[in-house]
C-alpha cells in the first residue's frame, strides 16, 4: 500500500504556546519555529534561539498516551549513561497532558550533517568506517539486556527509598510501536506489554488485530449495505488471519528457551537508518549523534542483530556492488561476537513472523493471509506443497495478489496490499513527517500571551 507523506500545518496559537514554553524553561527569547516533521504520535519542531542556539522540540499528539514521550526519554538517559552511542542532550520535558501545550520533550540539536544527504557521495573508505561504527554500537547494545519485551520506561522510585544506582537498568513499561496505538487503536483495551516471552507478545499482537477490527462494529460505521458487506468480508479475512497467527506461534521454532543465546532481551537499534546519524561536517566519519528513538523497544536478540534494512537489497532486486561490500563489512565488525553474529545470518521463521505481526490486519489483510498461509506452509519439516499450489493459484485474486507481491516484493514483501475500507477507529488520516523544512513560523516582536505556559518540572 503506497503511503502519501503530509504534513498538516499548525496553527499560529499552537506555535506561540510552544515560542513561550520555550521561553519560559530556557530563559533565552526564541526568534523562529520550524516544523520539521509529523507523525501519527507527535509533531517535531526545530526552534531557533535569539543568541543563535538551535533546539529540537517533539510535542505529543493529545490522542496518543504519554508513555510513549517518557519511553524515548528514558532511552535518551539509558543509552547516554550506559553506551558509548552519541544522543543528544535532554534539556527539559513535560509529560502532563495537562500542560498548556500538552506533553513535550526538549532537546539540543546537535550541529552536524544528516547521514543520508552526504552517503552516497562518499569514498568507500569512509562509508566503511561508518557502517563499523554502526555495528559496534549495535553489538555493545546486545550485551546490555533486559528481563522482558517492552520499552524502557522513567523510574519510579518512592520518596522514602533511596534512588536507583546508576549501574542498575531501567524499569520496562508498555510497548510503544506505532501499531499498539495509531488508527484509534490507543483507545482500544488491550495488552501493551511488558511481555515476559516472544510468544506472549506474538499472542497479543494477534488480540490486537482482533479487538482493532471488532471495535469498528461499536464505532458507528456508515450504514450502507455495500460498506457493511465489504467490512464484514473484511472482518472474515482479518479473523482468519488472526487464527493462522496463533497458529504460527505455536509452531514457531527457536522462540524463548527454545533458543536461550538469541532468546535474551536488549534494545533493537537495526531499524535506525542515515537519517537517523548526524555527522561532522569536517569529517564525515565521526559520528556526532544518533537521533530519533520514539518507539525504539526492547526486543529478542535475534530480531536486534540483524543487518540494516539499508543495507539490504533493494526491493526492485539489484543488489549493487556497493551494498554488497557494504553488508561484508557489517558482518566482519560483528564477527568478533559469535552469538550476534549467528543471530545476523539467521533468517528463519522467526522473522517472518515478526514482520508480519506488526501489520494492520485491518488494511492490509488481503495480503497479510495469504503471507500467513505461505509461511505456515514452508514451515522445515512441514512443507505444503499442494497447499502452496492452492494459494499461488493464478485463476484465483489472492493467488494473483500473491504472485505479484512475490515478484516485486520478494518473499517477505507485503507493501502491495489493497486497502480495506478506512477505519471508523481513526480520528485522522495517518501522516508522515518528512525531516525538512516545510512550514515557518517567526515569533511576534511583541509578546501577546494572556496566559503563560505552565513552568517544566
Amino acid at each position: 500500500m503506497l503511503l502519501v507523506p503530509t504534513l498538516t500545518l499548525p496553527r499560529d496559537d499552537e506555535l506561540e504556546i510552544l515560542s513561550r514554553t520555550v521561553e519560559k524553561t530556557l530563559e533565552h527569547p526564541v526568534q523562529s519555529i520550524d516544523l520539521i516533521g509529523r507523525d501519527p504520535l507527535s509533531r517535531t519542531f526545530s526552534v531557533a534561539m535569539q543568541d543563535g542556539n538551535h533546539l529540537i522540540a517533539r510535542v505529543a499528539d493529545s490522542h496518543i498516551p504519554t508513555c510513549i514521550m517518557e519511553s524515548e526519554i528514558a532511552t535518551l538517559m539509558f543509552v547516554r549513561e550506559r553506551s558509548s552511542i552519541p544522543v543528544p542532550k535532554i534539556l527539559a520535558y513535560e509529560l502532563d497532558q495537562s500542560h498548556i501545550l500538552g506533553a513535550h520533550l526538549l532537546l539540543e540539536k546537535v550541529s552536524g550533517i544528516r547521514l543520508d544527504t552526504i552517503f552516497d557521495d562518499l569514498p568507500a573508505e569512509s562509508q566503511d568506517s561508518l557502517v563499523t561504527q554502526l555495528a559496534h554500537f549495535m553489538v555493545e547494545l546486545s550485551h546490555l539486556t533486559f528481563p522482558s519485551i517492552g520499552s524502557i520506561a522513567l523510574p519510579r522510585t518512592p520518596d522514602s527509598l533511596p534512588p536507583t544506582t546508576p549501574l542498575a537498568l531501567p524499569p520496562l513499561g508498555q510497548l510503544t510501536h506505532p501499531c499498539f496505538y495509531i488508527d484509534g487503536r490507543a483507545a482500544l483495551s488491550i495488552d501493551r506489554g511488558p511481555f515476559p516471552t516472544a510468544r506472549a507478545y506474538f499472542l497479543a499482537c494477534a488480540e490486537r488485530e482482533r479487538a482493532a477490527t471488532r471495535a469498528l462494529f461499536t464505532q458507528g460505521a456508515p450504514a450502507g449495505a455495500e460498506y457493511q458487506a465489504l467490512l464484514a468480508d473484511t472482518q472474515a479475512i482479518v479473523e482468519r488471519a488472526v487464527t493462522l497467527l496463533i497458529e504460527l506461534v505455536r509452531r514457531c521454532e527457536g522462540l524463548d528457551s527454545a533458543d536461550p543465546e538469541l532468546g535474551q532481551y536488549a534494545l533493537d537499534l537495526h531499524e535506525l537508518g542515515p537519517k537517523n546519524i548526524i555527522v561532522a561536517p569536517n569529517d564525515p566519519t565521526r559520528i556526532l549523534a544518533v537521533v530519533d528513538w520514539q518507539s525504539a523497544s526492547v526486543r529478542p536478540l535475534w530480531r536486534c542483530a540483524r543487518t540494516p534494512y539499508w543495507l539490504l537489497p533493494s526491493l526492485a532486486g539489484d543488489d549493487d556492488a556497493r551494498r554488497q561490500r557494504l553488508r561484508s563489512v557489517f558482518r566482519a565488525a560483528v564477527a568478533s561476537n559469535p552469538v550476534f553474529a549467528r543471530a545476523v545470518d539467521a533468517d528463519d521463521t522467526r522473522h517472518a513472523l515478526d514482520e508480519v505481526a506488526e501489520y494492520d490486519a485491518f488494511r492490509d489483510g488481503f495480503l497479510v493471509l495469504p503471507t500467513l498461509q505461505s509461511i505456515l506452509a514452508t514451515l522445515p519439516g512441514e512443507e505444503d506443497i499442494d497447499g502452496l499450489r492452492k494459494l499461488f493459484d493464478p485463476q484465483t485474486l489472492a493467488g494473483r495478489a500473491a504472485r505479484i507481491s512475490l515478484l516485486t516484493q520478494g518473499p517477505g514483501g507485503l507493501s502491495l496490499a489493497t486497502s480495506a475500507p478506512g477505519s471508523p477507529l481513526s480520528e485522522s488520516p495517518i501522516s508522515f513527517g518528512w525531516n525538512r523544512k516545510l512550514y515557518r513560523y517567526s515569533v511576534p516582536a511583541t509578546p501577546h500571551y494572556s496566559v503563560p505556559p505552565t513552568p517544566i518540572a
